[in-house]
């Protein structure tokens, strides 16, 4: 089992999880003992999907796609409504978010579509099976996961060896769809970006997350204020210091120090990643290696950006970092995922060293 296991992204992982689980254990305390449960889930999602035959999961994807599909329907249909949107679904003491668990699962089926196809017909049946999924993701509405899937699906297109004038087209398709797409977004969504361009003109209001965010950084400094020390996080003046704005929280109690050593893992899990993608020569494999490293370098951009207050706020988790328990558990299936891929290297590898 330990042989499947990439070291190069399990230990920054490890890190980031325990760096996380340091600055919660200041800022939420409530967040525990669950988070201990979720992290030990997490690390056995990671173990078990690294040691899954990549032949098993193209066979189960259209499964796993209709599974998925199911998820996000019953949360559009059946969700419980938190803080104004239904993205989570509860089963007793159980609450999860499904538009979180799907990544993975929907990342195979698009990936195995791909990989199964010739010509412009991949293109279009990925774009056919992506649709739903995101239309149901965005309704509930929940902006942020709709992006983050839509990052992941270009990856997939892009390194699967969908021709470029495919991406030029769609490109231009969104451009002239953007008056659609802005009255569809809701209220607060517009407001956010309305803030973003101009935080400080409603301080107290609209632009009162960003703004705190950002003194918390700052108030940090090199070192940090020390745990349980910082004003922003532990008097509430930041909100959601334990999910969406872990990071400025993370800044202010350990300082840049932390902030840039959590900085360095994720640069050094994308790096990984990049690695692994070149030497692969499978389109499957490509794909889908091309889709996970755009959903997570989605996810910290747009986190980061936003707790710098040079993106707008869009409640996207920091992987590994934030509390919960959904994404924890689908980033490291997906990290799993890119750690099996490059398993298989390795044993391509030894037989390639054997046959000399």
């Amino acid at each position: 089992m330990l042989r499947s296991v990439d070291l190069m992204l399990f230990l920054p992982a490890a890190f980031l999880v325990a760096l996380g689980g340091v600055i919660l254990s200041s800022v939420s305390p409530s967040s525990f003992p669950q988070q201990f449960v979720f992290i030990a889930l997490a690390t056995l999602s990671f173990f078990v999907v690294s040691n899954i035959n990549v032949r098993v999961l193209k066979a189960i994807s259209p499964g796993l796609y209709v599974v998925s599909i199911i998820l996000l329907l019953a949360t559009v249909l059946f969700g419980a409504f938190i803080r104004g949107a239904a993205r989570w679904i509860e089963i007793g003491p159980i609450v999860f978010q499904p538009s979180e668990v799907i990544k993975p699962l929907l990342l195979l089926f698009f990936t195995h579509l791909i990989s199964a196809q010739t010509g412009s017909k991949r293109f279009l049946t990925t774009i056919l099976a992506f649709v739903p999924a995101f239309v149901l993701i965005f309704i509930q509405p929940d902006l942020g996961s709709a992006i983050v899937l839509a990052s992941g699906t270009f990856g997939i297109l892009f390194f699967g060896g969908v021709p470029i004038v495919w991406f030029v087209s769609s490109l231009l398709l969104f451009i002239v769809s953007l008056p659609i797409l802005w009255r569809l977004l809701a209220d607060y969504q517009k407001q956010r970006i309305y803030t973003f361009l101009s935080p400080f003109s409603d301080p107290f209001g609209a632009g009162y997350n960003s703004i705190q965010a950002m003194i918390a950084i700052g108030s940090g400094g090199f070192w940090g204020r020390g745990l349980g020390q910082g004003t922003q996080s532990q008097l509430a003046f930041l909100p959601e210091r334990h999910t969406d704005f872990v990071f400025a929280a993370l800044s202010e109690e350990l300082g840049f120090l932390a902030g840039a050593g959590a900085i360095f893992a994720f640069a050094i899990i994308l790096a990984r990643m990049i690695v692994i993608l070149k030497k692969t020569d499978d389109v499957f494999s490509q794909a889908l290696l091309g889709g996970i490293f755009f959903v997570f370098f989605t996810h910290i951009v747009v986190n980061i950006g936003m707790n710098l207050g040079v993106l707008p706020v869009t409640g996207i988790p920091l992987p590994f970092v934030s509390s919960g328990g959904s994404a924890l558990i689908s980033m490291s299936a997906m990290l799993g995922l890119a750690s099996h891929v490059s398993s298989t290297l390795k044993i391509r590898s030894n037989k390639d060293i054997m046959l000399l």
